[in-house]
């Protein structure tokens, strides 16, 4: 899964997932753009990855604004040339039952999770549609990675915000596959069950753990390692004919169509 040349840009990942993607892209040759919407963060990751001899950069804004998300593409082009991954892993949850659930709950989950992904595809399809034109012939002219979950594909109990996000991430990865596939874009999307993040912390806390673990085939969390090889391989020219897809990573939480 050489990445070398490659340019990432990958939401999200001042910390968690989105960090353990973009230190392990840069390990394997890719110039990465940190984003996050903590200042402090973001530079930990962009030091982390600089000291280990990555190339890297960050930009600090909300995906949920289009003038981030163009920001972050414009900051991807001004420092490194080029664009050819966009791995969309940003989102957040706020719980709470249907009956007690807030619009501005429901309003922020939808505008990160959803909104958010939409706005940095939106910005990056431009650079995307220019190459394919220009190499129409190319096996691959962008990857595009959405980070989903098997809420999204199954529901879930007290987050009806975040599941109707990601099963809404799941639409965008398919018609942007349709869309794009003509400029020789690959659009695909990975559906996480429960990864040890701090997003994860108190559904595996003591009142909650042996609940989810026993619908776990292989009853245990995912470990960030568990999940970022499958990410890494959809950024990689091992995916050039695969599109539409969503990748499962569940440890069995999910299993079927």
């Amino acid at each position: 899964m050489n990445l070398d040349g490659k340019v990432a840009i990958i939401t999200g990942s001042g910390q968690g997932i989105g960090r353990a993607v973009a230190e392990d892209m840069a390990s394997k040759g890719a110039s990465v753009i940190i984003n996050d919407i903590d200042e402090n963060e973001a530079q930990t990751t962009a030091k982390a990855i600089k000291k280990d001899g990555g190339k890297v950069d960050y930009f600090v804004g909300n995906v949920a604004k289009p003038e981030d998300a163009q920001g972050l593409v414009d900051k991807a082009l001004d420092r490194f040339g080029d664009v050819d991954i966009l791995v969309n892993n940003a989102a957040i949850t706020e719980p709470a039952m249907i009956h007690k659930m807030s619009d501005e709950q429901w309003d922020r989950v939808i505008d990160i999770d959803l909104k958010g992904v939409f706005n940095c595809i939106r910005a990056v399809t431009p650079t995307f549609k220019d190459k394919g034109k220009e190499n129409p012939d190319a096996f691959s002219n962008g990857k595009i990675i959405n980070i989903t979950s098997v809420a999204g594909l199954t529901g879930t109990i007290g987050q009806i915000n975040y599941s109707a996000a990601k099963a809404g991430v799941v639409g965008i990865t398919m018609s942007a596959a349709r869309e794009l596939g003509r400029y020789r874009v690959q659009s695909n999307a990975v559906a996480f069950g429960i990864v040890e993040t701090r997003m994860t912390e108190v559904i595996r806390g003591e009142k909650f753990v042996d609940k989810y673990k026993e619908k776990i085939v292989l009853n245990r969390f995912a470990r960030k390692e568990d999940v970022v090889p499958g990410v890494t391989f959809l950024a990689s020219e091992g995916s050039d004919y695969m599109t539409g897809h969503v990748m499962n990573i569940s440890g069995g939480y999910h299993i079927g169509s």
